[in-house]
């Protein structure tokens, strides 16, 4: 197995990952009102909790999407 397959393997792990990551999270926001300023300004301007170990998973795995996409880039370049 070549590094490409190697990245390619791991992007594509990391996006399914990330999908189902970012889809199971608790809604955060009051809706439309939040975004626009008209309620719930905590959240809009990033006073709202940190999201507990969900949250971080979430970083960890966004992470590794961006480096390994890098890193197939170089591999390929």
């Amino acid at each position: 197995m070549n590094l490409s397959t190697l990245f390619t393997v791991i992007l594509f792990i990391s996006a399914i990952l990330l999908i189902v990551l970012v889809l199971i999270q608790p809604d955060r926001s009051n809706g439309m009102s939040a975004s626009m300023g008209l309620g719930g300004s905590n959240t809009v301007f990033g006073l709202s909790k940190d999201g507990g170990p969900l949250a971080k998973i979430t970083k960890i795995v966004a992470t590794i999407f961006i480096i390994s996409a890098l890193l197939l880039y170089l591999v390929k370049a």
